[in-house]
């Protein structure tokens, strides 16, 4: 990323978010590129607002099926991949998504069982009664219409219908556009979690409300880690 680059996101978050929250992402930036550090944010959402269930006329949400989901591995606009859809149907995640006729515009995917995260290394566990939604992804030109959310919206109503409680999810902590979305959908903090890896090993600190929702963070090898 240019200075240039740099300048113009730390205005706009500055702009949008506040100075404090512009000093914490230059922050964080800064520490990464010195060593992997990551602060994640977990929220989770049991209510739905009607408001966010209602559809533009023309689309429409559906669960995305092997087929169509391969078909948007060929796009690199879609910024995902075989191997990972593999993955995830492998484990019998879903994938809804909102659709212009036969265009997806937005998706996200949801996990009923531990999921790695980033790196790959690490696998986010989670309370049974509830549903992992993660990478969520709206196609450049659908932005702006809060897609993401009614999707998730519809997403919870699909999975209460089924006996699930809610949803819960993360997002890093200097992602401060995508957690003003999930807060005006009515996503509610549950914890946060640290990340270090230093020599090779991971720090992980999670704070104690991320007990409520069987929220927990562990490396395949666990001679790698140390929870605090």
């Amino acid at each position: 990323m240019s200075l240039s680059s740099i300048l113009h996101s730390i205005r706009r978050t500055a702009h949008h978010h506040g100075h404090l929250q512009a000093i914490h992402d230059v922050a964080m930036r800064s520490l990464n590129k010195c060593v992997y550090f990551k602060t994640v944010q977990y929220i989770v959402i049991d209510e739905i607002n009607q408001r966010h269930l209602v559809l533009p006329d023309h689309l429409r949400f559906a669960r995305l099926e092997p087929p169509e989901l391969l078909t948007i591995t060929e796009n690199p606009d879609y910024e995902t991949s075989a191997s990972f859809v593999q993955y995830a149907l492998g484990k019998g995640d879903e994938c809804y998504a909102i659709l212009d006729r036969n265009i997806v515009a937005s998706y996200g995917w949801y996990a009923r069982n531990a999921t790695l995260m980033y790196p790959d290394e690490i696998v986010l566990h989670f309370d049974a009664k509830y549903v992992y939604m993660y990478k969520g992804f709206t196609l450049h030109r659908y932005r702006g219409q809060r897609l993401h959310a009614i999707g998730m919206t519809r997403a919870l109503a699909e999975y209460q219908s089924r006996g699930f409680k809610g949803l819960v999810s993360c997002v890093e902590s200097n992602n401060f556009d995508s957690l003003k979305s999930c807060y005006r959908m009515g996503y509610r903090d549950c914890g946060r979690t640290h990340v270090a890896r230093i020599g090779g090993k991971y720090l992980i600190r999670m704070q104690s409300e991320c007990k409520s929702y069987g929220i927990s963070l562990r490396v395949n090898d666990c001679r790698r880690s140390l929870t605090v």
